[in-house]
C-alpha cells in the first residue's frame, strides 16, 4: 500500500486536534451532567434512569463497529469514505445533544423514560457516525513514527482543551450559586441553555475540523484506491463475523477492545458520579466542584509536555502499566481517604483542595498512559491491514469505542439501579441526604474502580506489542 509519510504542516495538525474535541464535549455533557440531571433534577427513577442509557448505549455499541466497516468500505463517496460520514453527524448529534437536556415539563416516568431513550440515541449516535472515521483518520494521516506520536499528542491536547473549557463555562455562566440553590447543579432551569450550547459548539468544532482535514484526506485516499474494500457484508451478522475473525486473526484487537473496556469503565464511573459524590459526599461548594472537574485536565496537559521523554525512559507496556497504576490508585484514594477519617472534613476547603490534588494526579497518569494507547491502536491497525490486505484503521478504530460505550452503558446501569436500590432521595438539600445512603454509594464507587483495576493489572501484563513499539 502506497502510504503519504511526510509529516502535517500546523494548520492540519490543528484542525486533526479540533476533530477529537467533539467526541470530549459529548462525553463531558453526557457523563458530567446527564445521570444527575435525570436522577436529582428530573426525577427519573434509578432503574428507568439506568435502563435507558444502558439501551442507548448498548445500540451505539452495535453501530460502532458497522461505521468503523462501513466507513473503511466507503472508497466511491463524493465526500471521501471518512469525511462522508463526518459531514453526517453534525445536524444528527446537535439535535439530539440539546434535546436531551431539554425534556419537556409535566411528563411521567415511562414519557421521561422514552425522551431520554429516543433523544439520546439520536445524540449517541450522531456522534458515532464523526468519532469512528474521525479516529480511524488520524492512523491515516501519517505512518511516520514521529509524526504519529505528535498526532496521538495533538488529539489528546484537543481532548484535554475542551474538558479544560466546558467546566469552566458550565459553571461561569450557566450553573451559578444563589440563594436558592447553593448547589447550582440542583437547579433545573440551567440545564436547557446549557445543553443548547453544548450542540452549537460541537456543531462547530466538527465543521472545522472536517474542513481543515478534508484536503489531505481526500489526498491519501487517492493514493489507496487501489486497494479492494472487499471482504464480509455490512450487515449486522456480517460485521460480528468480521470483528471475530479479526480477533482471531490479529489477537492485539481483542486485547485493545478489553484494555478500553476496563479504563473507559472506570473514566464513567469517576466522570458519571462525580456530581452526587461532589454534592453529597465531599460536600464541595459551587468554586470547588467545577474545580474537581478541571483537575485531572491540568494534570493531562503536563502530561502531553512530559509524554516524549516518559516514551524514552520506559517500554510501550511498560508506560502503559505505570500510567495506569497510578491513575487507579488516584481515583480510589479520593474515596478511600474520607471513608477512613484520614481526609478534611466534608464541605471544607481542605477537602476540596486534597480532591483537586487527586484528580490532578490521577489526570497526569492517565495522560501518560493515554499516549503510548493511542499509538498502539494506531500500529494494531496497521498490523490488521497488513493481515488481511484490505483497510482496517475503521474497523479497528471502532473496538475502541465499542470498548468506551460497554464501559459506559455498564457505568450506567449499575449506577442507576444501584440508586434506585438503595432508594438514594432526590433532589434534597445536602443537610437532609442521609448519612448511611451518601457512604453506601461511596463504597459503591470505590468497589467498581477497585475491580475494574485489579483486571487491569492483570490484562496489560498480556499485552503483544511487536518489538519495535515497546
Amino acid at each position: 500500500m502506497v502510504r503519504i509519510k511526510h509529516r502535517l504542516n500546523w494548520p492540519e495538525r490543528i484542525a486533526w486536534m479540533i476533530c477529537a474535541m467533539p467526541e470530549l464535549l459529548k462525553s463531558f455533557a453526557w457523563d458530567a451532567f446527564v445521570l444527575f440531571f435525570y436522577a436529582q433534577v428530573v426525577g427519573l427513577k434509578g432503574w428507568l434512569l439506568g435502563l435507558a442509557i444502558a439501551v442507548i448505549i448498548a445500540f451505539d455499541t452495535i453501530v460502532d463497529p458497522w461505521i468503523g466497516a462501513f466507513s473503511d468500505r466507503l472508497t466511491k463517496a463524493p465526500l471521501g469514505r471518512r469525511h462522508s460520514l463526518m459531514f453526517a453527524a453534525i445536524l444528527p448529534f446537535t439535535i439530539g445533544i440539546a434535546a436531551v437536556f431539554n425534556p419537556p415539563a409535566g411528563m411521567d416516568q415511562l414519557q421521561i423514560f422514552g425522551w431520554l431513550l429516543g433523544t439520546g440515541l439520536l445524540a449517541r449516535c450522531g456522534i458515532s457516525l464523526w468519532t469512528v472515521p474521525a479516529y480511524a483518520l488520524g492512523g491515516e494521516l501519517s505512518t511516520d513514527v514521529t509524526e504519529r506520536r505528535l498526532i496521538a499528542v495533538m488529539r489528546n491536547i484537543g481532548n484535554q482543551l475542551i474538558i479544560l473549557t466546558v467546566p469552566a463555562v458550565a459553571f461561569g455562566i450557566f450553573f451559578v450559586h444563589s440563594a436558592a440553590f447553593p448547589k447550582p447543579q440542583l437547579n433545573p432551569a440551567p440545564y436547557t441553555p446549557f445543553g443548547v450550547f453544548v450542540a452549537l459548539l460541537g456543531g462547530v468544532l466538527m465543521l472545522i475540523g472536517a474542513l481543515g482535514t478534508y484536503r489531505r484526506a481526500r489526498a491519501i485516499e487517492a493514493t489507496t484506491c487501489d486497494i479492494a474494500p472487499d471482504g464480509p457484508g455490512s450487515s449486522p451478522l456480517a460485521i460480528l463475523k468480521d470483528m471475530a475473525r479479526a480477533i482471531r486473526i490479529t489477537p492485539n484487537v481483542g486485547r485493545l477492545l478489553l484494555v478500553a473496556f476496563l479504563v473507559l469503565f472506570t473514566n464513567s464511573v469517576i466522570n458519571q458520579l462525580s456530581l452526587h459524590l461532589a454534592t453529597y459526599f465531599w460536600q464541595l461548594d459551587e468554586t470547588w466542584t467545577p474545580r474537581l472537574l478541571m483537575a485531572a485536565t491540568f494534570g493531562s496537559i503536563l502530561a502531553m509536555a512530559l509524554a516524549p521523554v516518559f516514551l524514552r525512559m520506559f517500554s510501550t507496556r511498560d508506560a502503559m502499566m505505570l500510567g495506569l497504576g497510578a491513575f487507579f490508585v488516584a481515583q480510589a484514594f479520593a474515596i478511600i481517604l474520607p471513608l477512613s477519617g484520614l481526609s478534611p472534613p466534608p464541605g471544607t476547603a481542605g477537602i476540596g483542595a486534597l480532591m483537586f490534588a487527586l484528580r490532578f494526579i490521577g489526570g497526569l497518569a492517565y495522560g501518560l498512559y493515554v499516549v503510548p494507547f493511542n499509538v498502539v491502536t494506531y500500529d494494531i491497525g496497521d498490523e490488521h491491514e497488513a493481515n488481511t490486505g484490505r483497510p482496517a484503521q475503521g474497523m479497528v478504530a471502532s473496538f475502541m469505542f465499542i470498548g468506551l460505550q460497554l464501559g459506559s452503558g455498564a457505568v450506567a446501569l449499575l449506577a442507576g439501579s444501584f440508586l434506585g436500590l438503595i432508594d438514594f432521595p432526590v433532589g434534597l438539600p445536602v443537610g437532609q441526604m442521609p448519612a448511611g445512603k451518601v457512604q453506601a454509594l461511596a463504597w459503591f464507587v470505590l468497589t467498581l474502580v477497585v475491580l475494574a483495576g485489579g483486571a487491569m493489572a492483570r490484562l496489560v501484563g498480556t499485552f503483544r506489542i511487536g518489538p519495535a513499539h515497546g
